[in-house]
């Protein structure tokens, strides 16, 4: 009798694995400070992630960045002032409302933004040197294309409610 063929996970439960390992490995003291502090400047991820978001999306409100990140202004507020005590950022009135303060990327902020930027893709490119341009490229984009996507919304629009322990979907819902 010939052999059963066994069965390829599913993409969704190979996919969270992946991301599981990806978080694992980027959580590892040592690979953050390779991706996100590479001259020990004694940013965090979180700092580096908000530099990231004043750089690119700036001029930003504190409560724009809370929102982004999911937290309490109250919370923002101490995050942002690291920034600021390191000059990596400038805060400014907000011409449309006094009250309101807006904040962007210093001169050294967006120097700091780019050389993070290009020692984590340096990282990222010493990992996948033994990958063929087509697959560093198909992969670049469908990696993109899913982050983009999570960025856009839920991963899921079922609720934890509706799921049973084993993940799938509760009957009725």
């Amino acid at each position: 009798m010939p052999p059963t063929p066994r069965k390829q996970p599913d993409p969704g439960v190979m996919i969270r694995d992946a991301v599981a390992q990806v978080v694992r490995w980027a959580s590892h003291a040592d690979t953050r400070k390779q991706l996100f502090d590479p001259r020990e400047a004694g940013l965090t991820p979180t700092d580096v992630a908000l530099l990231e978001y004043i750089d690119d999306k700036g001029p930003v409100r504190v409560s724009e960045l809370a929102t982004q990140q999911g937290v309490d202004k109250s919370t923002m507020t101490p995050q942002v002032r690291r920034l600021e005590d390191k000059g990596l950022v400038d805060k400014q009135a907000d011409p449309d409302d006094g009250r309101a303060t807006l904040l962007t990327a210093s001169t050294a902020g967006r120097r700091m933004h780019r050389n993070i930027g290009k020692a984590g893709a340096a990282v990222v490119d010493e990992i996948l040197s033994d990958w063929t341009d087509d697959d560093r490229e198909a992969f670049a984009r469908l990696f993109t294309r899913f982050a983009e996507q999570l960025l856009r919304g839920e991963p899921s629009p079922r609720t934890d409610s509706e799921r049973n322990t084993t993940g799938d979907v509760i009957k009725g819902s």
